[in-house]
C-alpha cells in the first residue's frame, strides 16, 4: 500500500462520519421544515379556529381609487346606495296612551287652521315605567280548631307555591340572562338589584335556573327523540370544561331545530346513542373519525365539508416548496371553478348544472391525482379525493350544501359562552346548558320569540300542564342554496 492508498483509508472513517452527519441533519431540517409549516397555519389554511391565530396576517393595501376615495378609508356607517332600513312602528295592541296634538294657529303667518283627514304623523317614544313588577300579597289568615285545639292557616293556591317569589316570567327573564346574556351570578344579581330594585341572592338565582331547566326538559327531550326520522343533519362538535374535566360539545343542527348534547366522548358512540345503529339520512360533518367510523357501523352516507378541504389545500398553496404550492394552486382553482357553478344553481336548468358540476369532479379527481408532490399533506388530500370522492360530491346528486357551515356558525353560540363563562361546574349545569341553547337555537330558527317560550315552559311546569312543543311535521334538508362559501375560496 503506497502512501496514497494510506492516506484514503484514513479519510474513509471520516468521510463515513462526514455523511451520516448530513443525513441526519438532512432528517433534522426536514422535521424542522413541517414544524414551521404547522405553526405557520392559521384559520384562513386550516381547520384552526380564529382565536387560535396570534398573529393575524396584514390586510392587503388597496392601491388609490380602489374601495377608497382620494386615498382616504371608507367612512363608517351606512355607504352610498345602502338600503334604509326602518323600525317596523308598534301595533295598537301595544300602545298603552295615545296623545292628540293639534296645532292652534299657522306657524308662518298665525292664520286659522282647519283640520284634514290625512293620516297623522306617528311618533312612538319607548320608556321604562317605573317599576317593571308587579306584587302580589297573598295573606294567608289564621283559624282556630275547637276540637284539636291548634291554629290553621289557608293554603297558597299550588301555582303560587310551585312558582316561589318569581313567577314563570321572572324565571323566564333569569333563564335569558344566565344562557344568552352569559351572566354570572354576581351580575344578574346586580341587574335586579340596580336596574328592578329586586334584592335576591346568587343561590335564590341559580334556583330559578334549575327551575328553568326542568321546565324545558320535555321540550327538548322531544327534539332529541326527532333526530332519527331527520334526513339531513348538519354536525359539528367543539370542547367543553366541567369544572376542569374535559367535556364535547355536540350540535345537531336539522332545517328546522337543533340539538345540543354535552358528553364526556368526542367518538361515534355518541352518533349511536343520538342517532340509533339504523339511521338511514345524511350527515354534513368535517373529516373526524367518529363520523367515518359512524358510516362503517351503520348505514349513513356522509357529506364532507368542503370548507375544511380548501382551508387545507390553500395551506398547501401557501407552501415555500414550489412543487407543493403549484399542486395547491392548481387543485385550488379547479376548486374555484366547481363554486362559480354551484353559485349559478337555479339560474340554468337541473340538468346543464349536474353535467358541469360532473366534469367539474372529473377535473378535481385528475387533478388531485395527478404530479402529487412528496408531501405528508398533499398526499393525505390526494388519497382522500380518491377514495372518499362520493362522500365530498354526493350534494351533487341531493339539494344539500356542499359545506358544514351550518352547524359551524350554530355552534358558535357556545362556543363564546364557553370563553365568557369558562364552562359548566356539574352535570345539571351542562343538562342546562344543552337544553337552553337547544331552544334558543331552534326558536330562532322557526321565528318564535324565545322569552314567550320560556315562559310558556315555566306556565306548563306551574300548573301541571303539557309542555309546549317545537317539534315540526315537514322533514326538510339544507337547501343548497344557503351557502355561503366564497370566503373560503377567494
Amino acid at each position: 500500500m503506497d502512501g496514497k492508498d494510506k492516506r484514503i483509508a484514513e479519510l474513509e472513517p471520516l468521510l463515513q462520519a462526514g455523511l451520516e452527519e448530513i443525513a441526519r441533519f438532512s432528517v433534522e431540517v426536514t422535521a424542522l421544515k413541517e414544524r414551521i409549516a404547522a405553526l405557520e397555519k392559521n384559520s384562513g389554511n386550516s381547520s384552526k379556529p380564529p382565536s387560535s391565530d396570534i398573529v393575524k396576517p396584514p390586510k392587503d393595501v388597496k392601491p388609490k381609487g380602489q374601495g377608497r376615495r382620494n386615498g382616504q378609508k371608507r367612512k363608517p356607517g351606512g355607504q352610498k346606495g345602502h338600503k334604509q332600513n326602518l323600525r317596523k312602528p308598534f301595533d295598537a295592541s301595544q300602545i298603552d296612551k295615545t296623545v292628540e296634538l293639534k296645532r292652534d294657529a299657522c306657524p308662518t303667518c298665525g292664520g286659522k287652521l282647519k283640520t284634514t283627514n290625512a293620516p297623522p304623523k306617528i311618533h312612538q317614544p319607548v320608556e321604562l315605567v317605573a317599576k317593571p313588577f308587579v306584587v302580589t300579597e297573598f295573606q294567608q289568615v289564621w283559624s282556630w280548631c275547637e276540637h284539636c285545639q291548634c291554629y290553621h292557616c289557608a293554603d297558597l293556591p299550588p301555582e303560587v307555591e310551585k312558582s316561589g317569589l318569581f313567577g314563570p316570567q321572572l324565571i323566564a327573564l333569569t333563564a335569558w340572562l344566565k344562557g344568552r346574556g352569559h351572566m354570572s351570578y354576581t351580575t344578574m344579581r346586580d341587574f335586579f338589584a340596580d336596574a328592578m330594585s329586586l334584592r335576591v341572592s346568587r343561590s335564590f338565582l341559580a334556583k330559578q335556573v334549575r327551575k328553568a331547566s326542568n321546565a324545558m326538559a320535555k321540550s327538548y327531550a322531544e327534539l332529541v327523540t326527532q333526530l332519527p326520522s331527520e334526513p339531513h343533519l348538519h354536525i359539528d362538535e367543539t370542547g367543553h370544561k366541567e369544572n376542569g374535566k374535559k367535556r364535547w360539545t355536540w350540535c345537531l343542527r336539522a332545517g328546522e331545530f337543533t340539538v345540543f348534547h354535552i358528553d364526556p366522548s368526542r367518538g361515534s358512540v355518541v352518533l349511536e346513542q343520538l342517532l340509533g345503529p339504523d339511521y338511514l339520512g345524511i350527515i354534513s360533518c368535517d373529516f373526524w373519525g367518529a363520523y367515518r367510523k359512524f358510516e362503517r357501523l351503520t348505514s349513513v352516507v356522509l357529506q364532507f365539508c368542503w370548507a375544511h378541504l380548501i382551508r387545507e389545500i390553500k395551506f398547501l398553496a401557501e407552501s415555500k416548496d414550489k412543487k407543493v404550492a403549484n399542486y395547491g394552486r392548481r387543485l385550488l382553482r379547479y376548486v374555484c371553478d366547481m363554486f362559480s357553478t354551484i353559485h349559478e344553481h337555479g339560474n340554468i336548468s337541473p340538468l346543464a348544472w349536474k353535467r358541469r358540476m360532473n366534469k367539474h369532479r372529473r377535473n378535481i379527481r385528475k387533478t388531485s391525482q395527478r404530479s402529487v408532490p412528496d408531501n405528508k399533506d398533499a398526499k393525505n388530500i390526494s388519497e382522500r379525493l380518491l377514495k372518499c370522492q362520493d362522500d365530498y360530491f354526493r350534494f351533487i346528486e341531493h339539494n344539500i350544501a356542499p359545506t358544514n357551515n351550518p352547524g359551524e356558525q350554530t355552534i358558535r353560540k357556545v362556543i363564546i359562552d364557553r370563553k365568557v363563562t369558562q364552562g359548566t361546574r356539574s352535570d345539571w349545569g351542562n343538562r342546562w346548558q344543552e337544553r337552553f341553547w337547544s331552544i334558543l337555537t331552534t326558536c330562532e330558527q322557526q321565528g318564535r320569540n324565545v322569552m314567550t317560550f320560556l315562559k310558556s315552559c315555566g306556565d306548563a311546569m306551574i300548573h301541571g300542564l303539557a309542555p309546549p312543543s317545537l317539534r315540526h311535521q315537514g322533514r326538510s334538508c339544507t337547501n343548497i342554496f344557503n351557502i355561503h362559501p366564497t370566503e373560503y375560496v377567494q
